[in-house]
C-alpha cells in the first residue's frame, strides 16, 4: 500500500486531524455502531460492529470547521452531525456501487458482492434514515433542508451523466460534474456547523469546501488511471471502463494521436487487462493530460486557502489550510 501521504516538509497528513482526534474517533464509532446494525439485519447479530474505514474526510472537515468558527472545547456537540453527514456519504457510495456494479468498495467486497443489489439499495436507505434520526437532533430545520438539497443536487448530476454521450463533453461539463457530485457535499460539510453556530463565516466556509472538493475530485479521477486496483480499494481504471466523463480522460482523448485516441475510446464498456492499464497509465503521461489535470487542480486548491482569509487563526484553521495539500498529494 505504500507509505502513508505526507505533506510538503515532510508533515504526515494524519497530523491534520490532531485537533479533532477524540471527536472523530467518537464519530467513527458511532458510524460503525449504526452501520453494524444496518449489517445485522442481514447477517444476524455480530460479535463485534465493523470499523468504519477510509479517510473520514468528510466529518473531519465538519468537526474542523466548527471548531475554527467558535465550537472550541465543546466539540463533542458535533459528533452527532459529523456522523449523520458520513452516514449519507456511505449511502451514497452503497447506491453508486450499483449503479456502477463494482464489486470492491475500500478494498472490500462491496454490498452488492456480498448480496444483492436490492439489499445493497435497502442498506443505504437505511442509512439516509439512521443520518436523518442525527441530524433531527441539531434541532434545524435549515440544516436538514440544505443536507437534503446537496443529495439532490449530487442525484441530478449522476442522472445528466446517464443522458449524455461519452464522446460529447467539454472541459467545463467536467468541472461542473465534479461541482455537483462531490464539491456540493464537502461544501455542504463545511457548513453544517454554521446552522448550528452563530457565525458570519458560512459563505467562506462554502467556498473554501466547494474548491477544496474540486481539487479532491481531479485528483481522485487521476489516481484512477494510475494507480493498482489494490491501492485504489476499487477496480483501476473503472472510469474509463464505466465510460465516466472525467476531465484526465477528456484531456488524454484531446492530446492523443488518433490511433490512441481510438484504442481508449475501444477500451469503454468492458475490464481492462493489465496491459491496457499500463497503457492508459502511460498515454496519461504522454498526452499532458495528467500535468494539465493537477494544475488545474493545484488552481482550485490555491483558492480553497484564500477562501478561509476571514476565519481567525487557530489550530484548526491550520488544519484545514493543510487539507488543500492533502488533497494533491494523497496517494502519490
Amino acid at each position: 500500500m505504500g507509505h502513508p501521504p505526507q505533506l510538503p516538509g515532510g508533515v504526515p497528513a494524519v497530523s491534520l486531524y490532531e485537533p479533532i482526534k477524540p471527536e472523530l474517533a467518537q464519530t467513527q464509532a458511532l458510524v460503525s455502531s449504526l452501520w453494524g446494525e444496518a449489517l445485522s439485519l442481514v447477517n444476524g447479530p455480530l460479535q463485534a460492529p465493523p470499523k468504519v474505514g477510509g479517510k473520514l474526510l468528510r466529518p473531519a472537515l465538519c468537526l474542523l470547521t466548527a471548531g475554527a468558527v467558535g465550537a472550541n472545547g465543546n466539540l463533542g456537540r458535533f459528533v452527532d452531525l459529523a456522523a449523520a453527514l458520513e452516514l449519507l456519504h456511505l449511502a451514497a457510495l452503497t447506491h453508486d456501487d450499483v449503479v456502477d456494479r463494482s464489486c470492491l468498495r475500500r478494498g472490500t467486497a462491496s454490498l452488492n458482492a456480498l448480496w444483492n443489489d436490492h439489499v445493497a439499495v435497502l442498506s443505504g436507505d437505511y442509512l439516509v434514515a439512521r443520518a436523518v434520526s442525527l441530524l433531527v437532533k441539531m434541532n434545524s430545520l435549515e440544516l436538514i433542508g440544505n443536507a437534503f438539497a446537496t443529495v439532490r443536487k449530487m442525484t441530478e448530476g449522476e442522472l445528466r451523466t446517464m443522458a449524455e454521450s461519452f464522446n460529447n463533453y467539454t472541459q467545463e461539463d467536467c468541472l461542473r460534474l465534479a461541482e455537483q457530485k462531490t464539491a456540493s457535499y464537502f461544501a455542504t460539510t463545511c457548513t453544517a456547523p454554521t446552522y448550528v453556530l452563530e457565525t458570519g463565516c458560512r459563505e467562506p466556509l462554502h467556498q473554501y469546501g466547494l474548491s477544496l472538493g474540486i481539487a479532491f475530485q481531479l485528483i481522485d479521477d487521476v489516481l484512477d488511471l494510475v494507480q493498482d486496483q489494490e491501492t485504489l480499494g476499487k477496480p483501476a481504471c473503472g472510469d474509463i471502463a464505466e465510460g465516466k466523463r472525467t476531465l484526465p480522460i477528456l484531456l488524454m482523448r484531446q492530446g492523443l494521436p488518433p490511433d490512441d485516441a481510438g484504442r481508449l475510446a475501444r477500451m469503454v464498456g468492458r475490464t481492462l487487462s493489465e496491459e491496457e492499464r499500463a497503457w492508459t497509465a502511460r498515454a496519461l503521461e504522454r498526452s499532458g493530460a495528467r500535468r494539465r489535470t493537477e494544475q488545474i487542480a493545484r488552481s482550485y486548491a490555491s483558492a480553497a486557502q484564500q477562501a478561509l482569509g476571514p476565519l481567525p487563526s487557530s489550530s484548526f484553521k491550520e488544519s484545514m489550510l493543510g487539507m488543500t495539500e492533502f488533497v494533491l498529494v494523497r496517494g502519490f
